[in-house]
């Protein structure tokens, strides 16, 4: 009987060390799988960035489910599908997996960037901005961060903020020309034109194949009213591209040259440019200005009623022909120009068409009554408008 209580105790045991041995090698088991879709989603992951770095959208987001399925934990390919729904234009699903990526790896600054991004195409700013925040304050020298973190600050109209943390990065991130290119940006649009070109000379000089610093740099100049070595930037910026450039870089070109009295040049710039551009009034204008330089007011006049039949509203165009108007003899004609001119509250020149106006209605007030001398040309006297002050779109 005791041998038997014994040999029963024992297959007891047997069984229960077995059942624990069989639970034991089932999570080994388990565990293995789980390092093994790790392994795999990995590899995916990887493929998958590559194919997105080539932009073969497609092909990653294939990549990308199928490493989904193996329901991994590994924040980079929740990553990667959040910006892959951005593409998309799924806001709400690349929240989702942006969430999920954070949840994995809260101290990602790639998860919290993706996710702030997520967040703002959703239009949850302060959510955004917290997110961003995060993700620079994790990774300090990682630019995309601040530079996200200061555009959400940009874009909730907190100037302030935003240059202290790009003031703050320049002085952490020296040599990186991304974000002297982001401080140079925010003086610019801060009107700070002058310190906008020391960022932009820096950032160019960091990167020489960054060919918007020079674009840049060319354009602070020309509104800091560094004319001539505006000219000679915007000149290396526009020989530098593969294209034409943009009509902007020519006409700003052009209103250096004339600014330095070089109208002709200015007019072999723009002319044939004025054969593509038909349909802005800024190129007409333009070539009126040289007109107005060169003393040929009647093709002005007619290149500035060209450039108003494309553009009735266009401020600078009024005010040059009001002016042209009135040293013509015909200030009633002049009048509802100005006026117009005047319509535009972001119009830099307002003081001198009110001083035109003025002159116009008296002139028309009084037929044959001589005032040459009073009507100030629209720009100061100059065939361009103060750079200092605007106008800010060419």
């Amino acid at each position: 009987m005791k041998i038997l209580k014994i040999l029963l105790m024992t297959a007891v045991g047997l069984a229960v060390l077995a059942a624990g041995c069989e639970n034991h090698m089932q999570m080994k088991r388990d565990e293995a799988k789980a390092r093994w879709a790790d392994s795999r989603a990995e590899m995916l992951t990887k493929f998958a960035q590559g194919a997105y770095a080539r932009g073969e959208m497609t092909k990653a987001r294939d990549q990308v489910d199928e490493a989904i399925r193996l329901t991994p934990k590994y924040a980079p390919l929740y990553v990667l599908a959040a910006r892959l729904a951005l593409e998309k234009g799924e806001p709400d699903t690349a929240l989702t997996y942006a969430r999920t990526a954070w949840e994995i790896d809260a101290k990602s600054a790639e998860a919290l960037y993706v996710l702030g991004t997520a967040e703002q195409a959703m239009g949850h700013m302060e959510k955004a901005l917290a997110a961003f925040a995060e993700a620079a304050a994790t990774d300090p020298d990682g630019d995309s961060y601040v530079l996200a973190q200061a555009e959400a600050l940009v874009a909730m109209d907190r100037i302030p903020e935003a240059a202290e943390k790009l003031q703050a990065a320049v002085s952490r991130m020296p040599g990186r020309a991304s974000v002297h290119m982001a401080y140079g940006d925010l003086l610019f649009m801060s009107h700070e034109y002058d310190q906008a070109a020391g960022s932009y000379r820096v950032a160019r000089r960091l990167d020489p194949k960054r060919a918007e610093a020079g674009e840049r740099l060319g354009a602070a100049l020309y509104y800091s009213g560094s004319y001539e070595e505006a000219e000679s930037v915007l000149c290396e910026a526009s020989e530098s591209r593969k294209d034409a450039g943009p009509a902007w870089m020519t006409r700003m070109r052009a209103e250096c040259l004339m600014a330095l009295g070089r109208a002709d040049q200015a007019r072999n710039l723009l002319s044939p440019l004025a054969k593509t551009d038909t349909e802005s009034a800024e190129t007409l204008l333009g070539l009126a200005k040289c007109d107005v330089l060169q003393k040929q007011p009647q093709p002005a006049r007619e290149k500035l009623e060209a450039a108003l039949a494309r553009q009735p509203s266009h401020a600078e165009a009024n005010a040059l022909l009001g002016y042209l108007l009135i040293e013509a003899g015909r200030p009633g004609e002049a009048i509802p120009h100005l006026q117009l001119a005047l319509k535009s509250p972001e119009f830099p020149g307002r003081e001198t068409v009110e001083r035109l106006l003025a002159v116009a209605t008296r002139r028309a007030g009084a037929p044959g009554k001589s005032e040459l001398g009073e009507a100030p040309h629209p720009s100061g006297g100059a065939a361009m408008t103060n750079p200092r002050q605007g106008p800010e779109a060419h």
